[in-house]
């Protein structure tokens, strides 16, 4: 699949929301995280619900997923405007089931999701892990990893850097994620941080 311009924000929505969720008899619901923008150019652009379907326990499960993005145009030069700057930060709720408590991505590291992001679509590629930092989200530390890849825009390579993080915060599972092009990483960077440490959960 090659990334239209617009199509690299859906491209993050779809593929976050794929990565966990069910639909049964039993429900269970996550809350919406959303940011402040503040001044770091990024819009929010939409809120989805998306539910799919998984047995946990022996029992079928409908969970309500939630995912909340934020774009921004940037200027890559001779390629023109892309809204290659995306923000999303995905929700996903704890299934407590027979005693138990489930949720499919909450012992993945921040690197197995971005590889089962980049699994998920042709327009992304070379995902690799590059450093690790702590930020503060959400009353806490966390762990972000920073990974690059690439993405193909109108026919462009154009690399990026993801990064990304994987808490539990109230009932649900937090996964804020961020993609822009490396070129701008000293401008993007310190927005998508400011993104995330912006955080409200539940909305």
């Amino acid at each position: 699949m090659e990334l239209t311009r617009r199509a690299v924000g859906t491209l993050t929505v779809a593929g976050i929301a794929g990565l966990a969720g069910c639909s049964g008899s039993t429900s269970f619901s996550a809350e919406f995280a959303v940011t402040d923008n503040g001044d770091t150019g990024y819009e929010r652009t939409g809120q989805r619900e998306p539910t799919m379907t998984r047995t946990f326990a022996g029992q079928d499960v409908n969970i309500t997923n939630t995912v909340t993005e934020y774009r921004k145009e940037i200027d890559l030069g001779p390629l023109g405007s892309s809204d290659v700057g995306v923000f999303a930060a995905f929700t996903s709720p704890q299934v407590k089931v027979a005693g138990q408590t489930f949720n499919p991505i909450s012992d993945m590291s921040n690197e197995e999701l971005a590889q089962r992001f980049q699994q998920r679509f042709d327009g992304m590629s070379d995902v690799s892990r590059e450093s690790e930092e702590e930020v503060d989200v959400l009353g806490s530390t966390r762990t972000v990893t920073k990974l690059s890849a690439t993405v193909t825009v109108d026919g462009n390579e154009v690399p990026v850097f993801l990064l990304i993080a994987n808490f539990n915060h109230e009932s649900d599972v937090v996964v804020p994620i961020g993609i822009f092009p490396q070129e701008r990483e000293d401008e993007e960077g310190p927005n998508i941080r400011q993104l995330m440490a912006n955080l409200t959960h539940p909305a």
